[in-house]
């Protein structure tokens, strides 16, 4: 199972060790699904208007993607993102890109202003777009 994660996802795992995004990064160390994301998704936490509030440095971020195991795809560019950039919010085409790029069957975020739509589910399947509690859901019913 290859998903890729979207920065609201990673930034919740560093908020919290107890939820749900926590317990997917878990299943990609024990390599129970392939975790991916972009350099473009690693740039995103690491603005300076989000180290802050995470309350970790930059070296202290970077160290926990290198441990995470995630893999960590070359960032986005633009003529990848141009296809999807009319289907959704262009903040978020980047993630849809990726997870096609990487082919991925899963693109887990918590973002439910753009992304965790049911028009917006449809038009991108049979790419998945899904939180991390239904991706959880997923795991646990296929075991």
């Amino acid at each position: 199972m290859r998903v890729f994660f979207d920065a609201s996802v990673i930034i919740a795992v560093l908020l919290s060790a107890g939820g749900g995004s926590s317990k997917l990064f878990k299943y990609v160390k024990a390599g129970k699904i392939t975790g991916l994301t972009s350099q473009t998704v690693i740039e995103e936490i690491l603005e300076e208007d989000k180290s802050p509030r995470l309350k970790k440095t930059k070296a202290e971020i970077e160290k926990f993607i290198a441990q995470s195991t995630l893999v960590v795809r070359k960032p986005i560019s633009a003529p990848e993102i141009e296809p999807y950039q009319d289907l959704v919010d262009i903040e978020d085409a980047h993630l849809v890109a990726g997870a096609n790029l990487t082919h991925c069957q899963y693109l887990v975020t918590l973002d439910k202003k753009h992304l965790l739509r049911p028009d917006i589910q449809k038009r991108f399947l049979p790419l998945k777009i899904i939180s991390p509690k239904e991706l959880l859901e997923e795991i646990i019913l296929a075991q």
